[in-house]
């Protein structure tokens, strides 16, 4: 037994039933959601002069996350890849 459902309401309420047994009840707001955006729209993100091989960085004074270049990023004192 296959099921199409097409609502225009939200949120959309569905019963199905085989004789006096109810099989599935659900109820949704929305099936599917589809959203496009960038990283730029992002809050707490600051691209501005972004070039390529920038990273993001934090900043705890700003509380951003700052495109940064290679040059301006502090390496590391030490690595621990952990234990395997």
């Amino acid at each position: 037994m296959g099921v199409n459902v097409s609502t225009s309401s939200t949120p959309a309420k569905v019963t199905i039933s085989t004789g006096s047994s109810r099989v599935v009840t659900t109820t949704t707001s929305q099936s599917q959601v589809a959203t496009s955006t960038t990283i730029d729209s992002l809050s707490g993100i600051d691209t501005s002069g972004a070039q390529n091989g920038y990273s993001l960085i934090y900043d705890a004074s700003t509380g951003k996350w700052e495109a940064t270049a290679p040059t301006d990023v502090a390496a590391p004192s030490s690595i621990d890849g952990g234990t395997f």
